[in-house]
C-alpha cells in the first residue's frame, strides 16, 4: 500500500492493519532467512510528519521497504525500536534500526525502546509534547491489580505531561516494567486538603507535577466561577505567587495560564516571593482567592500549592471538599499553548505587575501598625544576625529593615541567595536547631552579634536564638517566642484591654490564657493550623458570636514557629514578626536586658507554672 498524505498513514494504523503488516514483515524476515523474531511494525504517528516503527534486528530490506512507504506520505522524522528490550540491550544502539539506512535516506532518527507491554519514548528530542498515545482513551485511576489498565495509565500520561524530567520518569518506569512504583504513582491521587497540596516532585499522579497542577488549577477555575461568578472572577481575579523551588515558577505560570483561558484575572507575581504576599495581596487587591506555590520548610525534593481564600486565610471546609470535587471533574487536560509555552514553561500574555506595588503597600502598613521605636533608638541596639536559610525572605527583609530604619543586621552571607538545593543546611527548617542555625551562630560570633533571627525559606515562620552568658547559645522554642511576643504585643497596645484579644491553636502553650485571666484580654484556643487561627482572629473581630464586642487582636501564633501580628495578614508571616521582634530586641539592648532575662520576666509575672 502506499501513503500520499501523512492523514493516510494515521488512517492506516488501526490494529488490524498492523496486524497484517507484522504478520508480512514476519513472512519477509524468513524469506531472509533471518530469525522468524525479526519483524517490522507500524505503531504511531507523532506530529505531521514522523512515523515510528520497530524491527527486532536489522534488515536493510525491511528497514528500506518501511522508508519508502513513509517517504511516500511525507515522513521526514523515522524511529525504530527493537519488539523485546532485552534484544534492544544486546544492540549497541537502543534501537533494531540500522542507523546508516536513515541517514543514507536523510531521515532524522528518534530511538525507542519497547516494554513487554506496549511502546514508550526512549528520547522526545523529535517528538511534540502531548503527541503519545493520543488515540489512547484517558485512565486516571487504574486498578493496581491489573497491569494492562496500569500501562494504559502511564502511557496516557505521556499523552498529556508535557515536562521532559517528568516524562522521563514515567518512560522507564514503563521501559523496565517497574510495576510496583507504577502502582504507587498512579492508583492513587496526591491528597487536596485545606493545605493545598505538598508532596514530592515526581511523576505520577501522587506526587507534585506538571499534569497534577493543571489539573488542580482547572478544578479550581471551576469552582471560583461555581461561587463568586464569572462578573467577580473577570474584575477581582486571582493573586499567584511563587518561591524559588525547583518547577514553582513553572507551576504558578501553567496556573496562570489556565485562570486566564477560564476568564478569571490573574495577578501573577513577576519574581520570587515570601508566602505573607499572597494573603496580603488577597485583602488588599480584593482578589478571589491566592496561590501559592511553595513547600515551605520541606526537603528540597517537595513542592506544593497553597490555596486562600477571599478573606485572605487559607481554605477551610467546605470549600476545600468543593475544589476537591471539582479537580475529580476536571481530570482532562485542555490546550493553554495561546497562553502558556510548554517548551519553555513561561505564560504568553501580558500580566499586570503586581510585586512591587504589594511590597510597598506591605511596608506601609507596618510602618503604620507595628513600627514602636524610633530610629535613634533603634540605632542603638546590638547587630542582629539574620538568616533566609536559603530561601526568598532576604530581598524583602533587607528592604523592610532599611526602609523602616530597624536595628543593624548582619547576614549570614552563604545563606543569602535563594537556592533550591538548600546546600548548607540537612533540612532547611530553622526548628532543626542548632543543626540548622550553625552558619547564622558561626556569622554571629565573627561579628560580635549574640542574637539571630531565622526565616524558613518561605519566610511565614520566624526562629531565634541567643548566646548565653556562659557561651552556649538557646535556641528559643516556638511556645517561648509566642509567650515574650504576646508580653511585648500587650505592653505596646493603648487600647481598651477588655476589648483586646489573642489566639492561639490547642497544641500551645497555655500560658498565653494565664496571661489573660490576669490581665483582662480575651483568650481563645482553635484547632492546630493557622487556618483555623485566622478565621478565629476574623470571627473575633467581627463578632460572629454575638458579644457586642468587636474585639481588637494584638496576636496569635502556633507553637511551630508561626507568629502573626495585628491584622496585617491573615497567616504566620515571619517577616513581620521578625520587625517586631527586632523592635524588643532594641528594646532590651537599651534597658541591658537579653532576650533570656526578659522571658524570665514574663515567667515570674505570671508565677503560675501550670501555664508554662
Amino acid at each position: 500500500k502506499s501513503f500520499s498524505t501523512p492523514m493516510e498513514i494515521q488512517e492506516f494504523l488501526n490494529k488490524e492493519q498492523v496486524d497484517l503488516l507484522l504478520n508480512g514483515a514476519i513472512e519477509c524476515a524468513s524469506k531472509l532467512e533471518a530469525s522468524p523474531k525479526i519483524a517490522v511494525s507500524v505503531i504511531g504517528l507523532f506530529g505531521e510528519n514522523s512515523l515510528v516503527f520497530s524491527t527486532g534486528g536489522n534488515p536493510a530490506e525491511i528497514c528500506k521497504k518501511v522508508i519508502e512507504l513513509a517517504k511516500a506520505g511525507g515522513v521526514t522524522k523515522i524511529s525504530g525500536a527493537a519488539i523485546y528490550k532485552e534484544q534492544a540491550e544486546s544492540y549497541p544502539m537502543p534501537c533494531g534500526m540500522n542507523r546508516m539506512v536513515l541517514a543514507e535516506q536523510g531521515l532524522f532518527p528518534v530511538f525507542l525502546m519497547r516494554s513487554k507491554h506496549n511502546y514508550v519514548v526512549k528520547s522526545t528530542s523529535s517528538l511534540l509534547p502531548g503527541d503519545f498515545g493520543k488515540k489512547e482513551a484517558p485512565v486516571y485511576a487504574p486498578k493496581a491489580d491489573n497491569l494492562e489498565e496500569l500501562v494504559k495509565a502511564a502511557h496516557y500520561w505521556l499523552r498529556i505531561d508535557h515536562h521532559p524530567i517528568f516524562r522521563k520518569e514515567m518512560e522507564s518506569l514503563i521501559v523496565n516494567d517497574d510495576f510496583k512504583t507504577l502502582k504507587a504513582i498512579m492508583c492513587k491521587r496526591i491528597d487536596f486538603g485545606t493545605a493545598g497540596l505538598r508532596g514530592k516532585m515526581s511523576a505520577g499522579y501522587t506526587n507534585m507535577n506538571y499534569v497534577v497542577v493543571q489539573q488542580t488549577a482547572q478544578g479550581l477555575a471551576k469552582y471560583l466561577l461555581e461561587i463568586f461568578g464569572k462578573e467577580a472572577c473577570e474584575k477581582r481575579g486571582v493573586i499567584i505567587g511563587f518561591d524559588a523551588r525547583y518547577h514553582s515558577q513553572g507551576f504558578a505560570n501553567v496556573s496562570a495560564a489556565i485562570l486566564k483561558k477560564k476568564g478569571i484575572k490573574v495577578l501573577l507575581m513577576e519574581d520570587i516571593c515570601v508566602t505573607p504576599m499572597v494573603p496580603f495581596g488577597i485583602v488588599k487587591w480584593g482578589c478571589v482567592a491566592g496561590i501559592m506555590v511553595t513547600a515551605s520548610h520541606n526537603p528540597k525534593q517537595d513542592n506544593g500549592y497553597k490555596l486562600y481564600w477571599d478573606n485572605g486565610a487559607q481554605i477551610i471546609s467546605p470549600v476545600d471538599a468543593g475544589i476537591r470535587k471539582n479537580i475529580a471533574l476536571s481530570l482532562d487536560i485542555e490546550d493553554y499553548s495561546d497562553f502558556y509555552d510548554y517548551s519553555t514553561n513561561k505564560i504568553k500574555f501580558e500580566s499586570e505587575p503586581i510585586r512591587e506595588k504589594t511590597i510597598a503597600a506591605y511596608i506601609e502598613t507596618l510602618q503604620k501598625k507595628v513600627i514602636f521605636n524610633d530610629a535613634a533608638l533603634n540605632a542603638k541596639s546590638k547587630p542582629i544576625t539574620y538568616t533566609a536559610m536559603h530561601g526568598v525572605g532576604h530581598h524583602l527583609i533587607n528592604r523592610v529593615f532599611s526602609e523602616l530604619k530597624l536595628p543593624q543586621k548582619v547576614d549570614v552571607q552563604e545563606q543569602i541567595v535563594p537556592d533550591p538545593e538548600f546546600p548548607t543546611v540537612v533540612y532547611p527548617n530553622p526548628e532543626e536547631g542548632e543543626g540548622a542555625l550553625n552558619l547564622a551562630i558561626k556569622t554571629a560570633e565573627a561579628n560580635g552579634s549574640t542574637f539571630i533571627i531565622a526565616n524558613d525559606p518561605d519566610a511565614d515562620r520566624m526562629a531565634l536564638a541567643e548566646k548565653q552568658p556562659e557561651g552556649n547559645w538557646k535556641i528559643f522554642t516556638g511556645d517561648e517566642i509566642g509567650h515574650f511576643l504576646a508580653r511585648f504585643m500587650l505592653q505596646t497596645y493603648t487600647g481598651d484591654v477588655s476589648k483586646a484579644a489573642m489566639v492561639a491553636s490547642t497544641v500551645s502553650s497555655k500560658m498565653i490564657g494565664g496571661m489573660a485571666q490576669k490581665k483582662g484580654f480575651k483568650f481563645v484556643e482553635t484547632l492546630t493550623g493557622f487556618k483555623w487561627i485566622s478565621n478565629k482572629v476574623m470571627d473575633l473581630e467581627n463578632d460572629v458570636d454575638k458579644t457586642g464586642v468587636n474585639y481588637k487582636v494584638l496576636f496569635s501564633y502556633e507553637e511551630a514557629i508561626g507568629y502573626s501580628i495585628a491584622d496585617i495578614v491573615r497567616d504566620k508571616d515571619g517577616v513581620c514578626a521578625s520587625v517586631v521582634m527586632s523592635q524588643l530586641y532594641a528594646q532590651l539592648c537599651e534597658k541591658g536586658m537579653t532576650v533570656s532575662q526578659y522571658l524570665n520576666e514574663v515567667y515570674k509575672e505570671k508565677n503560675e507554672k501550670d501555664f508554662q
